[in-house]
């Protein structure tokens, strides 16, 4: 599509039904697409989808949504061209992290793995085709995860059997590693196969969760990991110092809250996958007060919103999106928001110590 829209009189609700026309071509090229090379064609068009969608007005979470339902059915093609069809039959390729959360807009590292049934395959076959998978987000834009956790490692493509024991071990000895493949597992989404064989994973995990308190503080004990040089969620994602003058949305804003709210919805053995939701149910639940539900909710928008205003700025000037905003550039509002957004995370980290009794963990 012509960028002619971008300096014309065009009102706002014509530029978001020409942007939804072009989100729904994308769409069907996926679905069309006979070759890996024809859905990188597809994939490549979504960053600029996005900073359209972006100047356009469009606020945060319909964005998030959008990238959710284009990202999925690619995802889902891809496997199904690089894997044989038994193979797709008789497994389930689930993305984490924030893409299984439904909260990625620009793209990020690869979070994702596959689940067996007993005799789908040989594992040459298995091997080859989870290799050309990676292969093809690496192609479409998705780095490869520094921590490996994609189907290119055989940790992450197991029977559904061994997967199943491997959850078990999660929670009964809970080291380091442990911790963190559990964090990231409780965001999975199925995205393509057989759906049951991914639930019957989840189903050890909350069926044995919350029995034991001390693995839940270790576990939740993570929202204070960027606070000092320690923590086992530190062995995933390195603490880089930025300087005085730089605040890293992501490791001060949205981990703290994604995590901690994660941390109550396993403690409580909620299912639900995205952080509003999980948000939702524990207010439901009678576990979050209305008005702090309603402050997670909003600051989980904000620090999005401002991760992907940043990140499309850095990527017009030629640099690779980070989680890093200037605190000083920042202009007044969004200052401000800024500001109350991470008063209403320390407010929730004070909750949590208190929940999960952080403070004798130290």
């Amino acid at each position: 599509m012509a960028d002619a829209f971008d300096n014309s009189p065009v009102e706002p609700l014509e530029v978001l039904g020409l942007l939804s026309e072009q989100a729904r071509a994308v769409r069907q090229q996926v679905a069309l697409a006979s070759d890996v090379r024809s859905l990188q064609q597809a994939a490549l068009q979504i960053p600029d989808l996005v900073a359209r969608l972006h100047r356009a007005g469009c606020k945060v979470a319909p964005i998030a949504a959008v990238v959710q339902a284009l990202n999925a059915p690619l995802f889902e093609r891809a496997w199904q061209l690089v894997a044989p069809p038994e193979l797709v039959a008789n497994s389930c390729l689930f993305v984490m992290g924030s893409e299984g959360r439904g909260e990625q807009i620009l793209k990020t590292d690869q979070d994702n793995g596959l689940v067996l049934r007993d005799g789908a395959a040989d594992d040459a076959t298995v091997a080859h085709a989870s290799q050309r998978f990676s292969e093809a987000l690496r192609a479409f834009g998705y780095p490869d995860c520094p921590g490996g956790i994609m189907v290119s490692n055989p940790s992450w493509r197991q029977r559904v059997d061994d997967f199943s024991r491997t959850a078990r071990r999660w929670l009964l000895m809970p080291d380091a590693d442990g911790l963190m493949s559990l964090s990231i597992f409780l965001d999975a989404r199925p995205v393509c196969g057989d759906p049951a064989l991914l639930e019957r994973v989840r189903g050890e995990i909350f069926e044995l969760a919350g029995g034991s308190d001390a693995m839940l503080g270790r576990f939740a004990a993570a929202i204070d990991a960027f606070s000092e040089s320690s923590g086992w969620w530190n062995r995933w994602l390195p603490n880089v110092d930025h300087g005085k003058q730089s605040i890293d949305i992501k490791k001060l804003g949205l981990f703290p809250l994604v995590h901690g709210v994660r941390s109550i919805a396993l403690q409580l053995r909620v299912r639900e996958i995205g952080t509003v939701g999980r948000i939702a149910a524990l207010q439901a639940a009678g576990v979050l007060p209305p008005a702090m539900a309603c402050d997670l909710a909003d600051s989980l928008r904000f620090f999005m919103e401002l991760k992907l205003k940043t990140g499309l700025a850095e990527l017009d000037a030629g640099r690779s999106a980070s989680n890093t905003v200037q605190w000083d550039r920042l202009g007044p509002l969004d200052s401000g928001l800024l500001a109350a957004a991470l008063g209403v995370v320390k407010q929730f980290k004070a909750m949590l110590r208190q929940r999960f009794h952080l403070d004798a963990l130290s």
